[in-house]
Formats: structure tokens, C-alpha cells, sequence
């Protein structure tokens, strides 16, 4: 009973932990490219459905514009709703990690602390959660984890159609393929086993038939494509660039991984290196992903701390892996010590993650403020109102910071009836938006002003 109780109680520890971090902050509003996935999504007939396989803004994500659909359907446009989603999808991929940790056969415990580093990874995780559109890199991890799973237990179907839900929700997935097959052929080969099994063949020709439906209905939907992709998506695969992307991601998908280890390891200075010898085939699995992972977005010039959430996956398992061997080695009280330092960290951090926050909590209060006002501008003036907002760019968070040129587009969608607003001065990309400048005359300014939207 207690070695099942501690992992439960550690559990729910790390959900308080996860929950006082993140719940405070989600949903305060729509953001930059929320109105594309959620303006841009209904299910009101079946020829909606079918435009869910279309591209969005260039991307091809249907099971991503799928959910959206659904979500516009049950909740309409409460920013709330879809960030409460957003946080139910990273406890669910909390919890593929650890099942994923568990299919390796790493004990409850230690799985546990693999998915603790995982969703504790102060890089990409709050993007992904705080930022609506962030449900993408979600949905890629939640796929992407529960086919690695299916792998290593041998079930082949299982994998295959997890391997295609994660294409149909993200480009990088197109390589998970690839990343599973190399580890399974090198683990059998380094532990004498048949490479070539009737799993390996299964799986093999099923994903190969997925990623073949993926690349052509992609094809059918105006995808971007790479002669099509704007210069900050363009693959670049230059020296140049591996050596510009390539020390901060590792950054964003390790530094946490590393600094945790570390950490112990500084404590109690334990024999590590035998710890990562016995470990060695999860390494070669953690490598093998991370490579995978990052095989794509290594090598595109815009940098996102999205792109680490998939590949940090698998040194988080070998970590945790290590940390457990290490923990073996310590006696009773240092493990207890051990045990109680864990659960207590990530409250201690709490103050680092509540800042890592701030800009994304900021920009999506800005949000809010703003459609508040511009709601309340309609009721009083009517439709067609032409209102100007001008922006405080002294501050991170302004109006161009919290919807750059998607203002209209947010406004067409929340507020009821329909004002026409610009933005003074106008958004950064405004030329790349076709935003022409601001009205001389317009009916209503409103201004930014120490975070608050108020009538001039």
C-alpha cells in the first residue's frame, strides 16, 4: 500500500504545484494568433467540417483546428474556456510522459519525476498553456508521447494512429517516424535481438501510409510550402544557422534537465556516471528524439520555445532515470531529505514562473481590457463606430504587442455589433497586414494607459 500511496501523494502534490503556477494565469484573453484557430472554426454544417482540413494562416494542422471547432461550439468565444482546456491538455501530457517513463520501465516513482521535469521545463511550457494558439505544441506532445508508448509496448496499430493524429496536429511530427524506428532497430541490435520484427515492419508501413495521407491532403489545403513559406519560416540548412539555433534550444529543452541533476549532484555528489552507464539505453532514446525534434525548427530563422516541448521529452525520461539510480545509492534519511526537497521545489520556484509569465499574462490582460472598452463603446455608439486606440509602446505589453495586426480581426469576432478600430501608432507588421493608417476623424479614441484602456 505505502509504494503505491507515496507516488499518489506526489502526484497530487505535483498538480497543486503545476496548478498554483498556471490555473491563476490561463485564459485572460485572446492574443496575436488566437482569432486565426478560434475566429476561424466553426461546426455550423458539413461543409464547415470539411474546411477544418484547410490550411490556417498557411499551417496544416486539422486536429488542432478540430478541437477549436468544437470548443467554439460548447463554449463560444469565453477565453477562459479554451485556456482551462489548454491546461486539462497539459496535465494530459504530464501524463503521457509518465506513461511513457513507466513502458521504459522506470518504477512509479521515478516516472513521476520525469513528468514533474517535463512540465516544470520553465521554457515553452507556459507558451504553450497561457497562449491559446499554444494548444498546437499540446497536442503534438500529448500524440507524439502516447505513440512512443504504444511503440515500446509493441503495439504497432496504437503507434500508427497516434503517429498520424500527431502529423495532423504538427509539421515536426512528420520525423516521429523516423525517431522510433531508429531506436527500436538500434535497441535490438545492441541487445541481440532480431532487428527487423513483425512490430517493426507493422509499424513501418502503417505510419509510412499515414505520413503519405498527411503530405497529401497537406498538399490539397494551400499549405505553406517550402518554396512558398515566408523568409522567417524558410528552412535554412546552413552552418550558419545550426550554430545561431542551435546553443538556444539547447538551452530551452535541457538547461532544466541538467540544472536539476546537477543540483543533486552537488548535494550528496553521488557516482553519477555509473548511474548514466546502466541507463544507457535510455540516452540512446533520448538522443534519437531530441535530434528528431528538433530536425525541422533547427533550422527555420523565427526561434519559438514551442519548438522544445516535443524534443525535452526524452532527456527528461533519462534524467529521471539517472535520478532514481542516484537516489538508490543514498541512505534513509538523505532519501526522505531527497524526497521532501523535490516536492517542495517547484513552490519555491514558484516566483520564477510566475515572472517567465508576466509577458504572456500582461499581453492577454491587455487583450481583455482593450475588447472591454471597444465592447462597451458598441453598446453605447452603435455599429460602424470608427474607434482609434493609441498604443503605449513604452511598456512590453501594449495593444501591438497583444494582437499586432489581428485587432480587427479579434474585434469582428467578440464584439457585438461591429465597430471598425485601428491602432495609433500603427502595428509593427502593419504593412505586411495591409492595415492602412488611422482615421483623422474618428468617432471614439481610446488610449492605453498604465495598462488600462481609457476614453481620451
Amino acid at each position: 500500500m505505502k509504494s503505491v500511496l507515496r507516488p499518489a501523494v506526489a502526484a497530487i502534490v505535483l498538480f497543486v504545484a503545476v496548478s498554483a503556477i498556471y490555473l491563476p494565469d490561463v485564459g485572460h484573453g485572446f492574443i496575436r494568433d488566437d482569432v486565426g484557430w478560434v475566429g476561424r472554426n466553426e461546426l455550423r454544417s458539413w461543409s464547415d467540417l470539411r474546411e477544418v482540413g484547410s490550411a490556417r494562416a498557411g499551417l496544416f494542422r486539422p486536429a488542432v483546428s478540430l478541437s477549436f471547432a468544437l470548443e467554439r461550439r460548447a463554449c463560444g468565444v469565453s477565453p477562459l474556456c479554451y485556456g482551462l482546456t489548454n491546461f486539462l491538455l497539459l496535465i494530459a501530457c504530464t501524463g503521457a510522459v509518465v506513461m511513457l517513463a513507466r513502458s521504459f520501465g522506470l518504477t512509479a516513482g521515478a516516472a513521476l519525476v520525469a513528468g514533474a521535469i517535463w512540465v516544470l521545463n520553465w521554457h515553452g511550457i507556459s507558451s504553450a498553456v497561457l497562449w491559446i494558439s499554444g494548444r498546437t505544441a499540446l497536442f503534438l506532445v500529448l500524440f507524439a508521447a502516447l505513440a512512443a508508448v504504444f511503440f515500446v509496448r509493441g503495439r504497432w496499430i496504437g503507434a500508427t494512429l497516434c503517429v498520424a493524429a500527431a502529423m495532423f496536429s504538427k509539421e515536426e511530427a512528420v520525423l516521429l517516424p523516423v525517431a522510433l524506428l531508429a531506436w527500436g532497430l538500434l535497441g535490438a541490435y545492441a541487445e541481440g535481438q532480431p532487428v527487423l520484427t513483425r512490430r517493426h515492419v507493422g509499424f513501418f508501413l502503417g505510419s509510412a501510409a499515414a505520413g503519405a495521407l498527411y503530405l497529401a491532403m497537406r498538399a490539397r489545403s494551400g499549405a505553406l510550402t517550402a518554396a512558398s513559406a515566408p523568409a522567417y519560416y524558410r528552412l535554412d540548412f546552413s552552418v550558419a544557422r545550426l550554430l545561431s539555433n542551435g546553443p538556444e534550444y539547447l538551452d530551452r529543452s535541457l538547461t532544466f534537465t541538467v540544472a536539476v541533476v546537477l543540483l543533486l549532484w552537488l548535494v550528496y555528489r553521488p557516482n553519477v556516471a555509473a548511474a548514466v552507464r546502466t541507463n544507457r539505453r535510455l540516452f540512446w532514446f533520448a538522443t534519437i528524439w531530441w535530434v528528431c525534434g528538433f530536425a525541422i525548427t533547427m533550422f527555420i530563422p523565427v526561434r519559438s520555445s514551442l519548438y522544445a516541448c516535443l524534443p525535452s521529452i526524452g532527456f527528461a525520461l533519462a534524467a529521471a532515470a539517472v535520478l532514481h539510480d542516484v537516489w538508490c545509492q543514498l541512505d534513509a534519511p538523505r532519501r526522505m531529505r531527497t524526497v521532501l526537497a523535490g516536492l517542495l521545489l517547484p513552490f519555491a520556484l514558484w516566483p520564477v514562473y510566475h515572472f517567465r509569465n508576466k509577458d504572456l499574462v500582461d499581453a492577454t490582460d491587455v487583450s481583455a481590457r482593450t475588447i472591454a472598452a471597444l465592447q462597451e463603446v458598441a453598446a453605447a455608439y452603435g455599429a460602424n463606430t470608427v474607434v482609434v486606440i493609441k498604443d503605449d509602446r513604452s511598456r512590453r505589453a501594449s495593444v501591438d504587442t497583444a494582437f499586432c495586426t489581428g485587432l480587427q480581426d479579434v474585434v469582428d469576432i467578440v464584439v457585438t455589433p461591429r465597430v471598425a478600430v485601428w491602432m495609433d501608432p500603427p502595428p509593427a507588421d502593419a504593412e505586411l497586414g495591409g492595415i492602412a493608417a488611422a482615421p483623422a476623424h474618428p468617432d471614439v479614441t481610446l488610449r492605453l494607459q498604465d495598462g488600462r484602456v481609457v476614453k481620451d
